[in-house]
């Protein structure tokens, strides 16, 4: 039973990591590359990264953050795609 709860609650994780972060003044958003390390799982759904991105950057409204352009590598763990804040 435990080794079972163990496997569910390291399925569930999912580490972000934001890289190449730059702020756009034109366009008043916030632009950066999202890379999602995710063992054990298939994929992040956007949503579940949409809020964990605007919790760790402390957006109050989950619909300025958009995520999008999302590749899995071969293999699976790591998705690689573009976010915006606006």
């Amino acid at each position: 039973w435990q080794t079972t709860r163990r496997r569910r609650m390291a399925e569930k994780t999912c580490t972000i990591r934001t890289r190449k972060f730059l702020t756009n003044r034109l366009l008043q958003r916030k632009q950066f590359i999202v890379d999602v390390l995710h063992p054990g799982r298939a994929n992040v759904p956007k949503q579940e990264l949409r809020e964990k991105l605007a919790k760790q950057y402390k957006i109050q409204d989950v619909a300025a953050v958009q995520v999008y352009g999302m590749r899995t590598a071969f293999g699976g763990g790591k998705t690689t795609g573009f976010g915006l804040i606006y």
